[in-house]
């Protein structure tokens, strides 16, 4: 009998493959890749961090995550659920001033993603580091959940996050 694999495994797979696809063509550099199965709660994620090669100081990630519920409605084809996956963006970056740079940040990546998904951002900084280094961390979530249907916006969707990359390293060299 062969594996089907899921909308997770399938998704998985393609961004995993775009993403090393631009570290070969030396756009961005990969800090970090996770891959988890939570036994608790049944759910499943996969995220990649990345910043571009030149000079990024700004770090931006995504994770896929899909729950029980979700591998259940597509295992089941339970037409009253809806299966797919979650998607979430992350960006980390410098910041001078809390309320200039965060409302700049915010706005641009609204410019470039729309009004479709929700965003938050919080300010980090290391406690006792001198000078003081301040950080924000901007989320991205999406609303809608991703499906085979997606897979053709990979790459449209990797070109944003780099775009949001390569305006944040700007806002912080300025």
């Amino acid at each position: 009998m062969m594996f089907d694999p899921t909308i997770y495994d399938n998704l998985k797979v393609v961004l995993e493959g775009a993403v090393y696809d631009m570290d070969l063509n030396d756009s961005v550099r990969i800090l970090g890749r996770t891959d988890r199965v939570e036994l608790s709660s049944m759910s499943r994620s996969f995220s990649m961090t990345m910043a571009r090669k030149q000079d990024g100081a700004a770090e931006g990630s995504f994770m896929l995550t899909a729950s029980v519920a979700d591998l259940a409605a597509e295992l089941l084809a339970d037409s009253k659920q809806q299966p797919g996956c979650s998607l979430e963006l992350s960006f980390v970056f410098p910041i001078a001033d809390i309320e200039r740079d965060c409302a700049k940040a915010s706005s641009m990546i609204s410019e470039i993603w729309g009004a479709g998904p929700q965003m938050s951002q919080c300010i980090m900084m290391e406690y006792g580091q001198q000078p003081r280094q301040m950080k924000s961390k901007l989320e991205v979530k999406f609303i809608k959940k991703l499906d085979e249907r997606h897979i053709d916006d990979i790459p449209s969707l990797l070109e944003h996050l780099h775009l949001c990359l390569e305006r944040l390293d700007e806002q912080v060299n300025e």
